[in-house]
């Protein structure tokens, strides 16, 4: 048995490879434009940058769910040998993805300019300056949403390594751009924050165009679509992106809940949740590399060997977080230092990431949990587990603490903490049930 576990993630591990590092790289566009943001124009920029991310957000986490049902439904073509579906599914999932993120982007635009950050109490000052950066920022989502889905339908057809290296081109042209448009060098306009978002902006458009020609594409757009098609690829992205818009959905509110404790809690908030992210990116590639693996093998009704693959992955990624978690732990204090806080500011991000590593054994486990369902088609249990994990145990829980109980933004962070034990269990349970 452990030899067949060794063998299947060998597997899962290599395809894994290229996707969790080109995810490393896109988590790394919010670390660079975090540093960059801190380090040239300081702490206020930060904060404003915090919020307006946060509002974008929204529509680019419905815009990732939605390009999930690409590479489930290309990855279960493959294994049940009908491979002529597979131009029908990007196409239809192109179709999809536009049409989401022109209407997400449209919604951010004119929530930012009717002074939507002041309805939700935000610091005047803050607001104000979050402004333009938000709606250049919203501007790059059709381009997020092109990329996303043109990658995820290339990590399921082998092309992994081309979807890496034009992740790394568009990370380079971001630390470029962000160079010479946040302070005018070489010539360039001097824009200040809003040289930020023009970076993150054309670096989008750039590995766009570079993932789409790299090599071709087979959609045949001439046969149209079909409400068929639409509704086959809708019934595996919702309850993806519903799931991932309850989840990320309380990590969005928090910067909002600091903000209602001070300008320091903001700052710090969002370094801790950048660091996090970045770590999520491992599960989150060994579980974009499970739902491929999974597909394929549901798709030739191999329940067994999903067994393997499942027990391999989770054996993996559990050893693996205990490690970073560590790592963080101990190095809590230092890590802060990184992003040029002030004295309160690093001091809260110390205390907020030592809770942040309390979850991260959690957060592991229910990111490969859900992959492995996604593979085989069981998506509405993901999203009714995490509106009750977020929303009914995590959210309150986090209010109670931090205003309730005093506790400011360090219950915040035990509430998000609530919410991913909670889901972790109610995954564990459903692919249990599922293999059994």
């Amino acid at each position: 048995m452990f030899s067949a576990v060794r063998k299947e993630f060998k597997r899962t591990f290599r395809l894994s490879v290229p996707i969790t590092i080109g995810l490393l790289g896109q988590g790394l566009f919010g670390v660079i434009d975090t540093v960059m943001i801190g380090n040239m124009l300081g702490e206020h920029a930060l904060a404003a940058a915090t919020l307006g991310n946060n509002i974008n957000w929204v529509p680019l986490l419905l815009v990732i769910g939605i390009t999930v049902a690409v590479p489930v439904l290309t990855a279960q073509a493959r294994g049940a040998g009908t491979a002529a579906e597979i131009p029908g599914i990007l196409r239809h999932g192109l179709l999809v993805s536009l049409c989401v993120s022109l209407i997400g982007a449209a919604a951010v635009c004119a929530f930012i300019l009717a002074d939507g950050l002041l309805w939700l109490d935000q610091p005047e000052s803050v607001s104000e300056y979050a402004k333009n950066f938000s709606c250049i920022i919203a501007l790059s989502i059709p381009a997020a949403a092109g990329f996303q889905t043109i990658k995820s339908f290339r990590d399921a057809s082998g092309g992994q390594w081309i979807s890496l290296f034009w992740t790394v081109v568009g990370l380079l042209s971001n630390i470029f751009l962000n160079w010479v448009l946040m302070k005018g060098a070489l010539g360039f306009p001097n824009w200040g924050l809003e040289g930020a978002a023009a970076g993150t902006l054309f670096s989008r458009l750039i590995s766009l165009v570079g993932i789409t020609f790299h090599q071709k594409l087979v959609c045949e757009f001439r046969k149209g679509f079909s409400f068929s098609e639409i509704r086959k690829n809708l019934r595996i992205a919702l309850p993806s992106s519903l799931h991932i818009l309850f989840e990320a959905g309380l990590f969005i509110i928090a910067p909002f809940f600091m903000g209602w404790i001070s300008e320091a809690s903001i700052a710090a908030n969002q370094v801790v949740i950048t660091i996090s992210s970045l770590v999520y990116m491992l599960p989150l590639g060994i579980s974009q590399a499970l739902s491929i693996r999974v597909g394929e093998a549901y798709g030739r009704g191999n329940i067994p060997r999903i067994r393997v693959i499942f027990a391999g992955a989770t054996i993996f990624i559990l050893a693996a977080m205990c490690i970073i978690s560590a790592a963080l732990i101990l190095f809590r204090h230092e890590v802060p230092a990184l992003f040029n806080l002030g004295e309160e500011a690093s001091l809260l991000a110390s205390s907020f990431l030592f809770v942040a590593c309390a979850y991260m054994l959690f957060d592991g486990f229910q990111t490969v949990a859900a992959g492995t369902l996604r593979g085989i088609g069981d998506v509405k249990i993901i999203a009714v587990a995490a509106f009750v994990s977020y929303w009914i145990i995590g959210c309150p829980t986090a209010i109670g603490l931090a205003f309730g109980l005093g506790m400011d933004g360090v219950g915040v962070w035990i509430g998000l903490a609530a919410g991913l034990a909670s889901i972790a269990l109610i995954l564990g349970w459903r692919v249990r049930k599922d293999l059994a």
